[in-house]
């Protein structure tokens, strides 16, 4: 009995300790969601979230080593923009363009558009870039991950789910300022290809559908940045 009393509070102690450590980072902003994007709170992932962070992770790299063998600007894909502004939060501007893919920086994919845009997502999301980097090489080893993440003056928060038939990821940022509180500044969705039934396996890992949420100056208003995966154009 005295082991198990001992034990017991060991654990409760290393608890406690672990959710010190956590709380050091000051949250100044405790809000419901920021555009379309849930914030969530500090947590450690469930099994099921395990289960679709992986199976998201395995696809981001079977895309990654797909793009970096492809010939440079060959290949491509045909998708849609949809973007909204600070005063007119429907979509004003609906377009369909066609990105190639470069490779030249293994390390730095890009969608390179074919016709100008100002407003399109050129980076291509792996699972070694962005929060993701990190979120996906504790999952690789690990049953017990956190969904948050420090890098630099930046602090993410990183979901998991299922919508629409689709495994899916959403990122919180928050940046440090003056005082030390970590405040939102973006927020993104993106719906990633996982599934046979979705698109061809060779395109496992494709953002499906990716949607950024940027702040305005009036409380509550976002401005946002939308990119849907229509089709390849070229064989591959």
């Amino acid at each position: 009995m005295k082991s198990f009393f001992f034990i017991a509070t060991s654990l409760l102690g290393s608890l406690f300790l672990t959710s010190c450590k956590q709380n050091d980072i000051q949250i100044a902003d405790e809000i419901a969601s920021f555009g379309a994007v849930k914030v969530p709170k500090e947590k450690v992932y469930t099994p099921s979230e395990v289960a679709i962070g992986r199976r998201i992770c395995g696809a981001l790299k079977n895309k990654r080593e797909l793009f970096e063998t492809v010939t440079d600007m060959k290949e491509k894909f045909r998708v849609r923009g949809e973007l909204t502004n600070c005063t007119q939060t429907a979509p004003f501007n609906i377009f369909e363009f066609n990105v190639a893919i470069s490779n030249v920086s293994p390390s730095d994919l890009e969608y390179v558009a074919e016709v100008s845009r100002p407003n399109y997502f050129k980076d291509v999301i792996t699972d070694t870039t962005g929060a993701l980097n990190i979120v996906c090489s504790n999952l690789a080893t690990s049953d017990s991950v956190s969904n948050q993440t420090l890098s630099g003056s930046s602090y993410f928060l990183v979901s998991f789910m299922i919508e629409q038939g689709y495994d899916k990821f959403t990122v919180i940022r928050k940046n440090r300022d003056n005082a030390g509180n970590y405040n939102v500044v973006s927020s993104e969705a993106v719906s990633v290809i996982t599934q046979a039934n979705q698109a061809a396996p060779k395109f496992f890992g494709v953002e499906k559908e990716r949607i950024r949420y940027s702040a305005c100056s009036t409380p509550k208003v976002f401005s946002s940045v939308k990119q849907t995966w229509i089709t390849a154009i070229t064989s591959f």
